[in-house]
């Protein structure tokens, strides 16, 4: 399941996934997503990623109706769980050029929210 939790920054969309994330979910993001670029014109992305089958996740992004041009606009990626999912993101790296991605532990919350601010 992908949930989408407070922000500590309104530039900044942060989501929870633990288990599996539908096609419904990722979709659900894209419409934040949507209103994010229509607001800021960007997003950055801050996501908490706990236990999740490897592939569940991406592939529900791959299977859902994403508008990519708005995806595309993302800056940041803070990827926060134990293990480093930043080469799965490679995929997205592809459409969202000059995207930053970069990975954080558990324990590194607060770290992701400062590098989030840089």
């Amino acid at each position: 399941m992908l949930s989408i939790v407070p922000s500590k920054d309104e530039e900044t969309i942060a989501i929870e996934v633990e288990g599996r994330a539908s096609q419904a979910d990722i979709e659900k993001l894209d419409h934040v997503i949507r209103d994010k670029v229509n607001d800021k014109g960007h997003f950055n992305m801050y996501a908490i990623i706990y236990q999740v089958e490897d592939s569940t996740l991406f592939e529900a992004a791959d299977g859902a109706q994403i508008d990519r041009e708005n995806w595309g606009r993302a800056r940041k990626f803070a990827v926060i769980s134990e293990k480093d999912w930043t080469k799965t993101t490679e995929n997205w790296q592809s459409f969202a050029g000059g995207l930053e991605t970069r990975h954080f532990n558990l324990d590194e919350m607060n770290d992701a929210w400062d590098w989030m601010q840089e």
